[in-house]
């Protein structure tokens, strides 16, 4: 009889050697890149870089907009194609900037199509080498077949593992109930416009192909960056740069102010060029979308709007991918499209690519990679930004509002302290507050699971010195440490505790999970549900029983499955991609 012991040993062998194979499958995708890449002229892979932005420029505007119908990528695809994007990049910036001016040639779809095999290459590479690594960590299953491998995600990690996106997709699917259509070009006010900007395309002819010129108005400049308002406030928060942030040239509001200027015009430029092709289907429209200028005429464009010139030369700098940012690019696989990419001496591509995926967060996780000091002024504003936004939630004479860090004491010494407190009069309930702003958006599984370590670990820490603190001093200790106006001195008669991830707060699919003295939840899941119950006689016992339900639910979800071949093996990936069914 074979003990469980050694059958568990001979599973953790298999999955270790399957690992093994995935890995080095993975190695020999980027090698192959690589020497190829080597093999080609400087010119030549300023070329591909400038195609490749064209590419996948023209892509994300088809899955993004949707238009015209029929021309999605499957969705396994379209997600190797931006995985592999960071790493294409990275390895190409080395090789831009020797050379005077941009190369520039026809963009065909052949042309087209040998890019993207070349970003779906570099796709594999990361996708199969990820699958790896969580296979060592037990959140992916795999088991070896004639023709390969098939994989699935684990029980374990299906427990949580996609409650975190749902969260910020149910938050962002409430908040486009109360905004005006006003603020789409998509809406009334775009449907008139666009009419106004198709009498305003014209052809372009140049000698690598026939593109799309128009004119624009100071009234359609301006609506497209009232258009892109929203989604430019929703980045900065999700980034975290505060206004008040000190960042290289700029603060953190010149950096947002200056870029939503620039967003503007990306945006506005997509939609010009949709109106040019139903008018002039013959132009090159996948050649239209990248666009690019001189550094000067970018910083002059800025100037004529209103930038102060040393204000735009900083921004402009901040935002700038270079040949020095290549080893980013390389060890970050998170999909970031920049704004704006050297590839020659005062030469500047400018991917519109930069609309679809947050790009401020990109440009933070960038300079803080190179820069300790741009890493302390953005994170220095982020607990008192945190808990004023969580204050500005609870309006009203009903809610008493502690934003204020309040640290508890015993004998004089510090124990632990409270980020935030929020005292109902209405109920009696007293919340306090842990707050964490920690950046989950590394696709690093160590650094994701460090910093889910660290969460649940502090979380916890904090949870139980309270509770110890409280049981030494009592309530009424408490209230006079946070300062609590008591009505006609009636003390709480419930002390909540709650840690809020801004990002991320369930990991047990990482191996790590909290006990139950502290309530955690996730910031989009704390303003969603807030609105969601509005101004009920029990607010916070609602927001608490609503947490516990939704985390006990699995999420609902239809698997995705895709298969790869790579050296001619072939790897099923039965449920890796799934389309989530939640509403």
């Amino acid at each position: 009889m074979v003990s469980a012991c050694h059958l568990a040993h001979s599973e953790m062998l298999a999955a270790k050697s399957i690992a093994d194979e995935l890995e080095s499958l993975g190695r020999a995708e980027l090698d192959d890149l690589t020497n190829f890449l080597a093999g080609q002229s400087d010119w030549m892979c300023g070329g591909l870089l400038i195609e490749a932005c064209r590419a996948m420029d023209h892509v994300q505007v088809m899955q993004g907009f949707g238009r015209p119908a029929g021309e999605y990528l499957p969705a396994p695809d379209f997600d190797l194609l931006t995985r592999g994007w960071n790493v294409l990049l990275g390895l190409l910036l080395p090789r831009v900037g020797k050379f005077t001016g941009i190369p520039i040639a026809e963009s065909t779809e052949e042309s087209r199509h040998f890019v993207l095999s070349l970003m779906h290459a570099a796709g594999r590479y990361v996708m199969l080498t990820d699958a790896a690594e969580r296979m060592r960590n037990g959140m992916v299953e795999g088991t070896a077949t004639a023709e390969g491998f098939e994989l699935a995600i684990s029980e374990p990690t299906l427990v949580d593992f996609f409650h975190d996106q749902v969260d910020r997709a149910r938050l962002v699917e409430l908040q486009s109930k109360f905004r005006a259509e006003e603020t789409s070009p998509d809406g009334p006010a775009g449907s008139a416009l666009r009419a106004e900007m198709a009498e305003q395309v014209f052809p372009w002819e140049l000698p690598c192909g026939v593109m799309i010129g128009y004119t624009s108005t100071r009234n359609i400049d301006a609506a497209f960056l009232n258009f892109i308002a929203d989604s430019v406030l929703d980045w900065r928060g999700d980034a975290g740069i505060h206004p008040d942030a000190k960042l290289e040239g700029c603060t953190g509001a010149d950096l947002v102010t200056t870029a939503h200027m620039l967003l503007g015009r990306y945006l506005q430029h997509v939609i010009y060029v949709e109106e040019a092709r139903k008018r002039f289907p013959d132009v090159n429209h996948a050649m239209s979308l990248t666009i690019w200028k001189t550094r000067s005429e970018l910083i002059a464009e800025l100037v004529a709007i209103g930038t102060p010139r040393k204000l735009a030369a900083a921004v402009i700098e901040i935002v700038t991918v270079k040949s020095g940012d290549a080893a980013f690019f390389l060890k970050e696989h998170t999909p970031s499209f920049p704004m704006l990419i050297e590839i020659a001496d005062g030469y500047l591509l400018m991917p519109i690519s930069a609309i679809f995926r947050n790009p401020f967060k990109h440009i933070r996780m960038l300079r803080e990679a190179a820069s300790q000091a741009m890493l302390n002024s953005v994170r220095v504003h982020h607990e008192r930004w945190m808990a004023d936004d969580l204050c500005s939630l609870f309006q009203g004479n009903r809610y008493q509002r502690m934003p204020g860090q309040t640290k508890l004491r015993t004998k004089g010494r510090v124990i632990t302290d409270i980020d935030a407190a929020l005292f109902d009069y209405v109920t009696g309930e007293l919340v306090l507050f842990q707050l964490k702003w920690q950046d989950f958006a590394s696709s690093n599984l160590r650094t994701q699971r460090s910093k889910a370590k660290n969460f649940v670990e502090s979380v916890e820490n904090w949870g139980r010195q309270v509770t110890s603190w409280l049981e030494e001093h009592g309530v009424p200790e408490l209230c006079r440490a946070l300062k609590v106006k008591l009505p006609a001195g009636e003390l709480p008669r419930t002390v909540r505790l709650w840690g809020v991830g801004r990002s991320n707060a369930r990991f047990r699919s990482l191996g790590y999970e909290g006990g139950p003295s502290v309530l955690v939840l996730t910031w989009p899941q704390l303003i969603r549900l807030r609105y969601e119950i509005g101004p009920g006689a029990d607010v916070f016992t609602q927001i608490a029983e609503r947490v516990l339900l939704e985390t006990s639910q699995p999420i609902a979800r239809s698997p995705i499955p895709y298969v790869m071949t790579s050296r001619g093996s072939q790897i099923v990936f039965k449920d890796i991609w799934s389309s989530l069914d939640e509403r």
